[in-house]
């Protein structure tokens, strides 16, 4: 995303600069399209991308674990399944690990990074992006705010609410967590390393 959002940006500016010169324009006009292509590849493309790649990273941390989770328990003949454990998403999952199977996945390194992806998917999932009106909603994103000063920042969307704008490299970075958090934790479990091959 980081290297094709600026090509298509690249391409659509010479298709406007080739229409302005065709079709004769005042330089008003060219500036008012161009201010909408600003708009566009500035602002809401970026947006819109890194909320979908967030919203699809947190989908396979938890269908993952759960994966994880239920097949380590048939494993070890768990009469208890992950959905027999309280909470919801990843924290179910958690929790089956530690009572059930003594893995305590929340003591990993990555844990409070999963916790933000979490936080970061409802936001954008339950409001759109939006800081939120209650307390406690706002609390959370201007936590986030300042725990990725270069990441994340709280934008005017709409000029009366502030949404909140993430880097792509974000995304980038949650992902390496991820997969660093599943090699550690097959380790951890007693399965093979998933990186190796069988024959090694």
């Amino acid at each position: 995303m980081n290297d094709g959002i600026p090509a298509v940006e690249e391409k659509e500016r010479r298709y406007l600069e080739q229409l302005a010169e065709k079709s004769g324009w005042e330089y008003g006009e060219y500036a008012l399209e161009s201010g909408i292509l600003d708009e566009k590849f500035h602002t809401w493309i970026p947006t819109f991308a890194a909320y979908a790649a967030t919203i699809l990273l947190y989908s396979i941390v938890e269908v993952q674990l759960f994966a994880f989770a239920d097949q380590i328990g048939k494993r070890q003949g768990s009469r208890l399944g992950v959905k027999d454990m309280a909470g919801r998403g990843v924290q179910q999952s958690a929790i089956y690990l530690d009572r059930v199977l003594s893995i305590d996945v929340k003591t990993d390194p990555a844990w409070s990074r999963l916790n933000d992806l979490q936080s970061l998917r409802n936001i954008i999932v339950h409001r759109g992006g939006k800081r939120g009106e209650s307390d406690e909603q706002r609390k959370t994103v201007d936590e986030l705010v300042r725990r990725y000063p270069q990441s994340l920042e709280l934008r005017k969307a709409d000029g009366f609410h502030e949404q909140i704008w993430m880097s792509m490299n974000l995304c980038r970075d949650f992902a390496q967590n991820i997969d660093a958090f599943f090699d550690r934790i097959f380790v951890a479990s007693g399965l093979p390393n998933r990186r190796l091959r069988p024959d090694r």
